[in-house]
């Protein structure tokens, strides 16, 4: 309602006193101005104040020059509120733009639709098929060529001289630390080649000069260095990922290479070599054509998806019996040696391998280089033979006191 200023109300006396009984004089209507039209809230709010309003009643009418102030109802009257749109509003509208703008595939409904509704290696209906890349398989025997020549050069290394077979081991060890680091390199993580190759030429002069003792202390002194030259290093970021990376190259390659070396030096090491050597390479070869002609169940599908348990069992027992053929005739006699060597090198090689197979798949490729035809790189090689010559030095070192 529209309330004018107020004044107080008269003494009775003088309500009777003035003329026409009312407080204020009523408000004469100008004849010739047209009232504005009201609707239904402002005929509520404002009542319609005529000159032959009865006296008395209120609130009355205004003197002439006194101005209207507004009420508490011009809020709701002359300012309507505005309100905000339908908070749902936006979630029902877009989904109808998601459809309008979303272009339409062919694709036959199906109880995955929910999670995957487009299978992107499906060729869609309709389309032409692209022409899918052949993947080229190893040469089976350009492999194995190459492979019979690597081992009859490191053999004849370890039957001419120790120091020979010593520089032998080493350097296949440096291309190895080399290709793993590149590896490494394609997923940001960084192995400083300065303090790892020279922990790897360390190991194996603490190898020669004070064998096991020594190979362990060069390790634990290797371990410290490359975290030590973190602090020369320009690279500060993540110190504690890339050493820990650089221990394990240590461990995993020099640490365990420097096994062999061991077995080179002890009496008749030669021919211990030549033991290790024929257990791992007829178990690698034989377990690959076994797998091919017999294989079905998958050992690690995993991990390596074409290595099945019939090639595994089959390269064991070649393995095995190599083994014992070689220690029969080169330890006079005492084939069990050869047997138990050959035991523990199979399954060495094997867990070795698969190791191998888990670190390339995490860090995405299929050989750590093309350094050697038929095989990959230096550390493809070295994969199986590397925890099966310290398994094998173990062996020994009970059967024939070769420590």
């Amino acid at each position: 309602m529209r309330w004018g200023r107020r004044r107080e109300a008269p003494e009775a006396s003088e309500a009777d006193a003035t003329p026409g009984g009312g407080v204020f004089a009523p408000v004469t209507q100008v004849p010739d101005r047209a009232a504005p039209e009201l609707d239904g809230t402002d005929a509520l709010a404002r009542p319609s104040v005529t000159a032959d309003a009865a006296p008395g009643l209120w609130p009355p009418g205004l003197s002439t020059g006194e101005i209207e102030l507004p009420g508490p109802a011009d809020a709701a009257s002359e300012h309507p509120v505005e309100t905000s749109p339908e908070p749902r509003a936006v979630e029902q509208i877009s989904p109808a733009v998601a459809d309008a703008v979303a272009p339409s595939l062919p694709h036959d409904a199906g109880e995955d639709d929910a999670v995957d509704p487009v299978d992107l290696a499906v060729p869609l209906s309709g389309t032409v098929p692209t022409a899918t890349p052949r993947r080229g398989g190893r040469n089976l025997w350009l492999a194995s060529v190459v492979g019979t020549l690597l081992a009859l050069g490191a053999l004849v290394a370890a039957w001419w001289d120790p120091l020979a077979f010593a520089v032998t081991i080493y350097a296949f060890c440096i291309a190895a630390v080399i290709e793993w680091r590149n590896a490494l390199a394609r997923l940001g993580m960084h192995v400083s080649l300065p303090p790892v190759l020279l922990a790897t030429v360390g190991m194996g002069v603490a190898t020669w000069f004070g064998r096991g003792e020594g190979l362990v202390v060069a390790l634990l002194v290797a371990s410290a260095g490359v975290l030590a030259w973190r602090i020369v290093d320009d690279r500060i970021e993540n110190t504690l990922a890339d050493s820990l990376v650089a221990i394990l190259t240590l461990t995993w390659i020099p640490f365990l290479a420097s096994f062999m070396l061991l077995m080179e030096l002890s009496r008749d090491g030669w021919k211990l070599v030549l033991i290790v050597f024929a257990a791992v390479a007829l178990s690698d070869t034989l377990a690959l054509f076994t797998g091919i002609l017999f294989g079905r169940r998958p050992l690690a599908p995993r991990v390596s998806p074409k290595k099945t348990w019939e090639g595994a069992i089959g390269g064991a027992v070649f393995g095995i019996a190599g083994a014992a053929g070689f220690a029969y005739a080169l330890l006079d006699g005492r084939w069990w040696v050869g047997a138990a060597v050959g035991a523990v090198c199979v399954v060495a090689a094997v867990l070795g391998d698969l190791a191998e197979s888990a670190l390339k798949r995490d860090i995405h490729v299929k050989d750590m280089s093309s350094a050697i035809p038929g095989h990959g790189g230096f550390l493809d090689r070295l994969d199986s033979m590397l925890p099966a010559g310290a398994a094998a030095y173990v062996v020994f070192a009970l059967l024939l006191d070769t420590l």
